[in-house]
């Protein structure tokens, strides 16, 4: 929020903050325009934030090459549980209390 305040009263270009809280959406080709235009200008002329977008990019390829596991089943049947539980001790609060 602060951030957006900054960009409303300075010159609307991203700083080195906003660069990395969106960089996975720019490389993903996910950021809205008006975003993308702001973050574009900053990036252009920033090297510490080019090294780190583009580190970002080269890691976010290589991860994509690692081949695929599935977790064992009693883990993924312990999460399973462990979910249905919090969401049922959820409701029971919810319900107690009133809401």
């Amino acid at each position: 929020m602060f951030n957006a305040i900054k960009r409303f009263f300075g010159n609307g270009e991203f700083d080195c903050d906003d660069v990395v809280n969106h960089s996975s959406a720019y490389i993903d080709n996910d950021l809205k325009p008006d975003l993308r235009s702001a973050f574009q200008p900053h990036l252009s002329k920033c090297g510490p934030c080019q090294t780190f977008v583009g580190t970002l990019s080269s890691t976010i390829v290589a991860l994509g090459k690692l081949p695929g596991i599935s977790a064992p089943s009693a883990l993924k049947q312990s999460l399973v549980d462990r979910i249905r539980w919090e969401n049922s001790s959820l409701l029971w609060r919810s319900r107690s209390s009133g809401y």
